[in-house]
């Protein structure tokens, strides 16, 4: 673990802000935004597929998340999701129903399809 510092970041509307830095934080922090969307950000976790023909796809990126000058939203410390092009917030909580709900439909949904597929490529009605 590392151990605790401030970093200082130029605002657009309060100037130089020094905050602490948390030890999960990945850094690259820009200057000249308003303090308000001063951003801490983890390390990103993100599910890949490989496609035939094509690189390998990234999805569900999620990474810790804390706007810690947030006006008018938490300044918890947040899980971030990537989904359909958008970041959403989970709190453990929401995190929790979300991992439940890949995961029910990895096993209701695509599992039963595969085998679906399976038999029907095998020449099944």
């Amino acid at each position: 673990m590392n151990a605790p510092y401030s970093i200082t970041i130029q605002t657009k509307d309060h100037g130089p802000v020094v905050l602490p830095e948390p030890s999960w934080c990945a850094g690259g922090h820009r200057d000249g935004v308003c303090r308000a969307d001063i951003h801490h950000e983890g390390t990103e976790h993100a599910a890949t597929v490989d496609i035939p023909g094509t690189e390998p796809v990234r999805f569900l990126t999620a990474f810790l998340s804390q706007y810690p000058f947030a006006e008018h939203s938490s300044r918890r410390i947040t899980v971030a999701v990537e989904i359909e092009g958008e970041h959403h917030e989970f709190d453990p909580a929401g995190l929790g129903d979300l991992a439940a709900t890949i995961t029910a439909h990895a096993l209701y949904g695509l599992l039963p399809l595969r085998a679906r597929l399976q038999s029907l490529q095998d020449g099944g009605a």
